[in-house]
């Protein structure tokens, strides 16, 4: 039966949504609450869990959606889509994320992970640290992510799910395909597991960009930007474990992990451009310029692991040792064609009433517009990370507790371009117009007549006529080679009323980058290295006072490394104007120590109150910044001893982050029987303030960092039904990209946001005799916009919308 249901949704055998096999109830909600609960009360420092089965029971479309619904953690989007977490407000390179315990490097830039490549069915339990242990990493200042897999010894002999799933972006009438399935067996002597998942999404994004002068009321518009894009994203996920049982109880095994998340991408786009003096809010002008952009572009990220591994003993010695090869691959390409024009609409009216969405007419119909100056410009980027790790931690039980010490080996070479982007111009000599298709599917105002064209047809024709991807120029080629090495002690000391955990971590940073340096009129190799060390001490008290009722004192210390980005040594470089565009290779690394003080009241079963206080002390606080350096560096026309001006990165200083984050969850079955017995609520509130000094004096709100979030989940589950409605909200915050002073009219910030959503299964084992659920998940139901603005809410810079998600399907386990 199995092996005909996984052929029926065409995956190989894998493991789906629900992973980890907890206590088997009649109210899985219930089960999920049991063991996420129970794993946060017996764990050793502040921590959140969520299980499998409570992921898969939210509508989260990734692992970054199921992980925004802890305390403390919020997530930013992508087109709708949920991409990075991020941890108490922080910056998002200030949280590190482990898959069974081996560190992953950020695909993109080495550091920042990204959590839209990972589908929330692949794993069994996710662990969120907020308080640092010594046998965790240390580049943690905020948070580590361990994301646990479902092993096959987790549940004894046979053991499948499957899962398919179909559904519609209603903005666009966008298909949903979601596929997934996992099947394990284990015995006394070995034990074997494969997985796998297949989701696609289909969808239309609909895009505004402004910039306006003025005031507020009086806006004066400088560009209206109007865009539409078709896109098309999937990410897979397979592998597998199998395991030999030794005799004295350990283990030897193989672990496989591999990601893959696409992201392919048209964009229609017509920008308009105003001349000065003109009137606010509304008027109508003679003359506009129009430029066209026609996007056909593709976005991929990759991630592969594979980890051989031993669990044994050794006397009274317990000894876990692992090795693995990690292979991340993050890679852009958008070819745009750009179609330039000079004033080629005419009585050009605006109105500006809803500054989201101007009104905009002329004259002409788009498709008539003649452009002047035609160009192709192709902008790329690559990162290819190779990274092999050692680890080793060994325990054993002695008169105080336990005694625990490790050691950890990890290399890595990044190769790559473009940081972030690089972009190459040439002509452009295809006529566009043969290729459109219709007018946008809207749901803002389409005033200007906007319409599709088929940009995959464009790129094909520019394919069959030779166009093929250029290289990076020589000064933007990065390469880097790191070398990290941890070794940590620790000792739990177990008393009557809890324990005591001590803990020091020491790390070892050697890195070397390459870049290139203006000889003449070439360009030649540029390597910069860098050794620094850092002493990490932890301590955590928790203390049970009560049965009840646990309080938790912690300590911790940690360290942010520079992106590879930032720390890259290559750069362009203007030896006319005494200037480098670039990273920064002497870049300091931030460090951090913190408290955190928890109070957990576990006043029922699957049930928990609880609140923790925070603080984070933060130097070298990176940030984008103009500094000066020794010319002769990157060029020899530079004489002894000139300086010129870095435009990259700089060190700032005096960073703080502190916050309050109080978590609920209860449920009326504790307290009643019957129909109302069902309802239960979680809830969360997470309020935090934060600051920092730049380099150049400013003071800063860390970028990313939202004043107040708080979640909210209504829950049934009774006769067989298991219902969510919850509710998200996350405050305006300053765009990491684009951080300035905190009252600059011109920085960069997203708006609130905010999301409902809705999911409900049924189970069929009673109808059946099998083990068969069907399920409905909706997203975003009240029809959300994104807004982005500059300065104050009253100044947007950027709306999107992308429309409601519903998927429905159905899920056997055998």
């Amino acid at each position: 039966m199995a092996l005909a249901l996984f052929a029926a949704i065409g995956l190989v055998p894998a493991y789906a949504e629900e992973l980890e096999e907890v206590v088997v109830v009649a109210k899985p909600i219930r089960a999920s609450q049991i063991s996420a609960i129970e794993a946060k009360r017996n764990a050793n420092n502040v921590a959140d869990i969520i299980s499998a089965d409570a992921i898969g029971r939210f509508p989260d479309q990734n692992l970054a959606d199921a992980l925004g619904r802890l305390a403390g953690l919020a997530i930013e989007r992508d087109q709708g889509q949920a991409r990075y977490v991020s941890f108490r407000g922080s910056p998002k390179r200030y949280t590190t994320t482990a898959f069974n315990g081996i560190d992953i490097p950020g695909v993109e830039n080495g550091r920042i992970p990204r959590f839209d490549a990972y589908p929330a069915v692949i794993t069994g339990q996710v662990v969120a640290n907020k308080a640092i242990t010594s046998d965790m990493p240390g580049e943690s200042i905020s948070g580590y992510i361990n994301i646990k897999a479902f092993r096959p010894s987790d549940v004894r002999g046979w053991s499948a799910t499957a899962e398919y799933g179909i559904g519609e972006q209603d903005l666009g009438g966008g298909s949903i395909d979601r596929r997934n399935a996992r099947v394990s067996y284990s015995n006394d002597r070995f034990g074997f597991l494969v997985y796998a998942s297949d989701n696609l999404r289909e969808q239309i994004t609909d895009n505004r960009e402004m910039e306006y002068a003025g005031t507020q009321g009086n806006l004066v518009p400088v560009l209206l930007d109007f865009r539409n894009y078709f896109v098309d994203r999937g990410d897979k996920a397979y592998g597998g474990s199998v395991e030999y049982y030794l005799d004295n109880g350990g283990r030897v095994y193989v672990d496989v992990l591999s990601t893959e998340f696409t992201d392919a991408e048209e964009r229609n786009q017509w920008v308009f451009n105003f001349p000065a003096d003109i009137p606010a809010q509304r008027g109508t002008i003679p003359n506009a310029s129009v430029t066209r952009a026609l996007e056909d572009g593709d976005y991929i990220n990759e991630t592969d692991v594979v980890t051989l591994g031993a669990d044994f003993s050794i006397g009274d010695w317990d000894v876990d040792a692992s090795y693995s090869q990690i292979d991340t691959w993050f890679d852009s390409y958008l070819p745009v064609p750009y179609l330039l024009g000079f004033n080629q609409v005419s009585n050009v009216f605006y109105d500006l009433s809803d500054a989201q969405e101007p009104i905009l007419t002329f004259d002409e119909r788009l498709q008539d517009v003649e452009y002047a100056l035609p160009l192709f410009a192709e902008l790329f980027g690559t990162l290819d990370t190779d990274a092999k790790q050692f680890n080793i931690h060994v325990n054993r039980s002695n008169r105080w507790g336990e005694l625990k010490f490790g050691f950890k080996h990890d290399d890595r070479d990044a190769t790559g371009g473009g940081a972030p982007l690089s972009v190459v111009i040439s002509g452009f000599g295809i006529p566009v117009e043969p290729f459109y298709v219709g007018p946008w599917d809207t749901e803002f105002n389409n005033t200007i007549g906007g319409y599709h064209a088929n940009n995959r047809a464009i790129r094909d024709a520019l394919e069959a006529n030779g166009l093929t991807r250029a290289p990076f120029p020589p000064e933007e080629v990065l390469a880097l080679e790191e070398t990290i090495m941890a070794a940590y002690i620790m000792q739990t000391i177990d008393r009557d009323w809890g324990n005591i955990v001590l803990g020091v971590r020491i790390e070892d940073t050697d890195y070397e980058t390459a870049g290139s340096r203006l000889v003449g009129t070439t360009f030649e190799p540029l390597h910069v290295s860098r050794t620094y060390t850092n002493v990490l001490p932890s301590a955590h008290v928790n203390w049970d006072f009560r049965d009840d009722q646990k309080l938790r004192f912690s300590f911790s210390s940690g360290i942010s490394r520079p992106t590879y980005i930032e720390a890259r040594a290559s750069a362009s470089i203007n030896p006319v104007g005494r200037a480098v565009v670039g990273g920064n290779p002497d870049l300091e690394e931030e460090t951090s120590w913190g408290v955190d003080v928890a109070y957990e009241w576990y006043f029922a079963e699957a049930s928990i109150l609880a609140v923790t206080v925070f603080h984070r002390s933060i130097d070298n606080v990176i940030g984008e910044a103009n500094e000066r350096v020794l010319g002769s560096i990157y060029s020899d026309i530079a004489p002894p001893g000139e300086m010129w001006t870095l435009q990259a990165f700089g060190n700032g200083k005096d960073g703080r982050l502190q916050g309050l984050e109080i978590s609920f969850t209860g449920r009326l079955d504790n307290y009643m029987e019957g129909f109302w017995s069902g309802f239960g609520v979680e809830a969360n509130l997470t309020l935090i303030d934060s600051e920092y000094t730049t380099v150049q004096g400013a003071k800063l709100d860390l970028p990313g960092q939202s004043d107040s979030a708080y979640n909210v989940s209504l829950f049934y589950e009774n006769y067989g039904v298991s219902a969510r409605v919850s509710y998200r909200y996350r405050d305006a915050w300053v765009d990491e990209t684009e951080a300035v002073a905190f009252d600059d009219p011109t920085a960069i910030w997203w708006d609130e946001q905010k999301r409902l959503d809705f999911s409900v299964r049924y189970d069929l084992e009673e109808l059946t005799g099998y083990k068969v659920q069907v399920f409905v998940d909706a997203n975003n139901l009240s029809d959300e916009t994104d807004v982005r603005f500059t300065g104050r809410a009253w100044n947007p810079n950027q709306v999107e919308a992308y429309g409601r998600r519903y998927v429905a399907g159905v899920r056997l386990s055998i």
